[in-house]
């Protein structure tokens, strides 16, 4: 885990749609339906979970910005109408999203929001064509309405932690799921990705464990495409 993520953060809803972002960066979306998009990135501060094996730093800094934040900073940036923003974190539905996502929306911009799936996400624009949710389930529950609502779901595998039945980790990053990790409607769209544990021995056998997922039950296959390109 990263050293500077710190514990579980309660949800921090404010009314008044402001947000506390970590970074702003642009790059190629990686992971998800989205792979191999150019995306600007807006990574949220804080995180309900605090999961042993998360490679992201989403704490070490802080900037607190009110709704209409993001869309000015996309075109302050010249970043195109209609391309992608990712918000990301940490957890973007530990805070209230919903305002600066309309924002965004309203400025022409398609918006992507990653979740782990466990918070209520409140005051979503569920109808609009530009919008999206995708979900990376961490714990044994996904709340209702992303369950039924997320466009895909992403699960990382582990090596030697994967269920034989469908594929998918009894657990991901190595947080503690009882019985297994929460599993996506029948139907779903279902990417998996070897869990990136920083040891080249470790992380062949998890891509293979990946491959194998893939091939075996039809799930489709990401390795994290902005890591071998360099990019965030």
């Amino acid at each position: 885990m990263r050293e500077n993520n710190q514990l579980p953060m309660a949800a921090k809803y404010e009314p008044s749609g402001i947000i506390q972002i970590h970074s702003i960066f642009p790059t190629i979306q990686g992971e998800g339906p989205f792979c191999g998009e150019r995306a600007l990135f807006f990574r949220l501060h804080g995180c309900n979970l605090r999961c042993p094996g998360c490679d992201t730093d989403y704490t070490s800094t802080i900037l607190q910005v009110v709704p209409h934040f993001m869309a000015t900073k996309a075109r302050e940036l010249n970043w195109p109408g209609g391309a992608l923003v990712v918000i990301t974190g940490g957890e973007p539905f530990r805070q209230n999203v919903g305002p600066a996502i309309r924002a965004l929306l309203d400025a022409g911009y398609r918006v992507q929001v990653e979740t782990n799936g466990v918070l209520a996400p409140d005051g979503l624009p569920w109808e609009h064509p530009r919008f999206s949710v995708v979900c990376s389930p961490k714990t044994q529950r996904i709340h209702e309405t992303i369950w039924q609502e997320a466009l895909a779901f992403k699960y990382v595998l582990r090596a030697g932690e994967v269920d034989p039945e469908d594929g998918l980790p009894t657990r991901a990053l190595l947080h503690k799921a009882s019985p297994r990790v929460a599993r996506p409607p029948a139907g779903a769209k279902v990417y998996v990705q070897p869990m990136d544990e920083a040891d080249p021995a470790a992380n062949a056998l998890n891509l293979d464990a990946a491959i194998r997922s893939a091939m075996d039950y039809g799930h489709v296959l990401q390795i994290q495409v902005h890591k071998h390109i360099n990019m965030e």
